[in-house]
């Protein structure tokens, strides 16, 4: 469960263009840019949910029923699965219960996918699978890319080890399986981005913990448009960071959104204050995570937004970001 997972190459005959891909999550934030992206790029899309009434997708999405419970997801006609399930991290306290809540979900959800793509066959096809950055745990200032070794201690680290461990399984039906590694998603929908907002706009935004700290992140567009490269590139098998190659410190990210908000930076929040307010939920934000995604740039990928003073230029401009108590500080 804990070993490092090489990073292979393989090579597999390309699909024709009709090319279909279930979207597990697809109701989410990052879900409903890649409905778009995959659109746009002439795919095929069957979004997993579980209440189709509740949700609005455009006409050509063929909309099944599914909830990560179910022993065997139906991912009938898809060449392409992708696994963005997983509850909130940040939204409610970690206590024992949570944990397990947390943790059951994205197994369950993983599991059932796998169980799908065995039921239809899968050789040819590919299975994207959602897991976390915080899979090498706290690597302080070291930069690190996909060949990390797996992180001891805490319960980030522990959830994306397990979490891919799972996802592993779908390797005996032949299927090509992409470990996206996801970093902090900004997005106008909300997450980090939203509950961070009011904070820096009313002028007391500042420092999250030391500073010293890195975080990886990615705009919401790249996001989605990483996740297409890792369809279309079929060479990419293994850990797929999907991050911006252009991490920064606590401290800089703080002073980066305060000017791009025109506010000027106050009120530093020390760990120990941190930790009073959100418990052991601050790890998020206190653990530093100076990843480098070696793969999609050594496989051609261009970034739209590379720099943390682009994404939020381009996300904090014209147009209220949308916000929410539920998605507000969501993690991902």
């Amino acid at each position: 469960m804990h070993n490092t997972i090489p990073l292979t190459m393989t090579t597999r005959p390309r699909a024709d263009e009709s090319r279909t891909v279930a979207i597990a999550g697809a109701n989410g934030m990052v879900g409903h840019h890649l409905v778009e992206a995959l659109q746009a790029s002439g795919y095929r899309v069957i979004a997993l949910v579980r209440e189709p009434s509740a949700h609005h997708f455009p006409s050509a999405v063929e909309i099944r029923r599914w909830q990560a419970s179910d022993p065997v997801a139906p991912v009938d006609g898809a060449h392409a699965v992708v696994n963005l399930v997983g509850d909130p991290i940040f939204a409610k306290p970690w206590s024992r219960a949570r944990k397990q809540e947390l943790t059951q979900t994205r197994l369950l959800a993983t599991r059932s996918l796998v169980e799908g793509i065995r039921k239809i066959g899968g050789e040819g096809c590919t299975f994207i699978s959602s897991t976390a950055v915080e899979y090498a745990g706290d690597t302080g200032d070291r930069q690190v890319d996909e060949k990390v070794a797996p992180g001891t201690g805490g319960f980030l680290a522990e959830l994306a080890q397990v979490w891919e461990a799972e996802a592993q399984r779908v390797r005996e039906t032949g299927a090509r399986l992409v470990l996206l590694r996801q970093s902090l998603v900004l997005g106008r929908e909300g997450g980090t981005l939203a509950g961070l907002l009011p904070v820096y706009r009313s002028g007391f935004g500042g420092t999250l913990g030391p500073g010293g700290q890195w975080f990886s992140w990615i705009h919401i567009d790249d996001a989605a448009r990483l996740i297409l490269h890792a369809l279309d590139q079929e060479t990419i098998t293994g850990p797929f960071i999907s991050a911006s190659p252009n991490p920064v410190t606590s401290r800089e990210f703080a002073k980066i959104f305060a000017h791009t908000l025109h506010r000027p930076r106050l009120f530093p929040m020390s760990r120990g204050m941190m930790k009073l307010l959100w418990g052991e939920r601050a790890d998020l934000f206190l653990d530093s995570h100076r990843t480098v995604p070696q793969v999609a740039l050594s496989t051609g990928f261009q970034f739209r937004f590379p720099t943390l003073s682009e994404a939020l230029s381009d996300l904090l401009g014209p147009g209220p970001v949308q916000q929410s108590r539920a998605a507000a500080l969501e993690g991902r």
